[in-house]
């Protein structure tokens, strides 16, 4: 059932990301051909782009954990001969994972709540939907942080990291 779940997360997170960043591609072309070619730039292709990067990245950065790829995390991990110690060294750092995703969650919450009355200048959104990235990557991370977790600790399961 981990491993189903895992494979549907990661799949909804390739398929968001990517759409991200294709549109972000767009209207970066856009936003140069506006500036530069046209001597028109838009104010609203700046402030969607700076609230996509930020939703963007921590997504990102939440796949990262569920794929075991963080460069920080496989460089101890490589170093450490003993299995027991890498099995340790796994629990410790998806401990850690999950209490960053609990921080996340509930700064990220209070974060929303209070920024959703002000409006960005540009796109006219609640920054709320901005700071809702914190929350929302929070609870991705914890999800795999538990996935990986219960992975780790049952030896016996194929751990697989697709």
């Amino acid at each position: 059932m981990n491993q189903a779940f895992r494979k549907y997360l990661n799949r909804t997170i390739e398929i968001i990301t990517t759409t991200l960043l294709m549109v972000m591609v767009v209207v970066t072309s856009w936003q140069v051909i506006s500036r530069y070619i046209l001597n028109n730039p838009s104010s609203v292709t700046d402030e969607f782009l700076r609230f996509s990067l930020i939703w963007f990245s921590l997504l990102a950065g939440a796949y990262v954990v569920g794929k075991k790829g963080h460069i920080a995390i496989t460089f101890l991990r490589d170093r450490v001969k003993s299995e027991s110690k890498k099995r340790w060294l796994e629990i410790t750092v998806q401990i850690s994972f999950i209490l960053l995703a609990i921080i996340m969650v509930t700064g990220g919450t209070k974060a929303v709540s209070l920024t959703m009355a002000q409006i960005s200048p540009s796109l006219h959104l609640p920054m709320g939907y901005v700071y809702l990235a914190l929350p929302v990557s929070g609870v991705i991370i914890l999800c795999y942080a538990v996935i990986n977790l219960l992975d780790t600790s049952n030896p016996t399961q194929p751990q697989e990291n697709s």
